[in-house]
């Protein structure tokens, strides 16, 4: 998955548990945890490690905000400059021709 997508992702998890806080649930839904688990290994390696058994949304919510924070930073990387496309080389180089055929 590339970092963009794997942000739309966090985007939609973040979603759910905003719901869970909305609907006064005290823990984060097992199916909830297991996708936010494949995020949480493609953002950045500790950060799997730092859910461990951490369920109270608020808590949930504050890692997936630091995974967030890492695929940006990936995603900004992954992007680097685009080639320079030389627009008039050519008709530069028959400029060029042409000057140095008429000094002759």
């Amino acid at each position: 998955m590339t970092p963009r997508r794997l942000l739309q992702e966090s985007d939609e998890l973040l979603y759910w548990v905003e719901e869970c806080m909305v609907q006064e649930r005290r823990i984060v839904p097992g199916w909830l945890v297991s996708r936010l688990m494949v995020v949480l290994r493609h953002a950045h390696p500790d950060l799997p490690a730092r859910l461990g058994r951490e369920r109270r949304p608020n808590q949930v919510m504050e890692i997936i905000y630091d995974a967030q924070a890492a695929l940006m930073d990936q995603a900004c990387r992954s992007r680097g400059p685009a080639e320079v496309i030389p627009l008039f080389s050519r008709a530069r180089a028959v400029r060029q021709r042409l000057g140095e055929a008429a000094t002759v």
